[in-house]
């Protein structure tokens, strides 16, 4: 890893590295079809609706939700997972629109969706949390009146309870690496590093995740002008309890 690389946050990357698509442990399709079902269902997606993906990575949901008639604009900073998602969505280009941008300054017009989706673990990545907090901004800035939002996190007490605190894993070319997880307790982060099995001082890759309680989202939502209205531990609607991996919220623009 170069200097210049160093300086970048962590997510540019790590995403435009094809070790991300192995050890991101993205669900397999089944359960991604599953997911969608329960996204068109959660916010009552129908043909014709606007819908922006935030973070939308190689367009695991886009693509589908593109394929069931919903106007679909993809955004991902990554240049790696856009290349990946344009060529899975040959045959849907009408519907979906992929978009290289950032999540701190969407570039949408105000009050332009119907729905805005923000899945699988993207939100709370920059160290500075007021940045955390103009993320929500820019999805409520550019969701209608009564629109509705969706974010999929990371359930904060399965997290440190199951984080791979040192587990061997394989990268895309085939060799291991060996992930090491720690839970910043001051801070909310889980603080993940790959390491070079061979030289331990060698970190391949890295990870920093802000992890948050259900009161501290309701009062972020709070905040900017999010009202929430379903909490859920699966895509199925399965009310959440407190123990579940995912921890998924649905909310309505006031």
């Amino acid at each position: 890893m170069t200097q210049s690389e160093r300086q970048l946050p962590w997510w540019r990357e790590f995403f435009e590295s094809a070790d991300s698509i192995p050890l991101s442990f993205f669900p397999c399709p089944e359960e991604t079809r599953e997911q969608v079902e329960g996204i068109i269902s959660l916010l009552d997606l129908r043909p014709g609706d606007e819908v922006a993906d935030i973070c939308a990575g190689m367009g695991r949901h886009a693509i589908p939700l593109a394929e069931r008639g919903i106007n679909i604009c993809a955004l991902d900073i990554s240049a790696m997972m856009l290349y990946i998602a344009r060529r899975l969505a040959e045959d849907d280009a009408d519907r979906l629109h992929l978009i290289r941008g950032n999540a701190l300054q969407l570039p949408f017009r105000s009050e332009g969706f119907d729905a805005i989706v923000n899945l699988f673990n993207s939100f709370g990545y920059f160290i500075d949390e007021a940045q955390n907090i103009a993320v929500l901004e820019e999805n409520v800035r550019c969701l209608k009146p009564g629109g509705r939002f969706l974010l999929e996190t990371r359930n904060r007490s399965y997290q440190i309870l199951y984080a791979p605190y040192y587990q061997e894993v394989e990268r895309a070319d085939g060799s291991n690496a060996i992930i090491r997880c720690r839970y910043d307790e001051d801070a909310h982060r889980l603080n993940s590093r790959w390491i070079d099995p061979e030289d331990p001082e060698k970190v391949l890759h890295r990870a920093s995740i802000r992890l948050y309680g259900i009161d501290e989202l309701h009062d972020l939502f709070e905040r900017v002008g999010l009202e929430i209205d379903g909490i859920y531990g699966e895509y199925d609607g399965t009310e959440f309890e407190g123990w579940e991996r995912m921890l998924i919220l649905r909310a309505r623009r006031r």
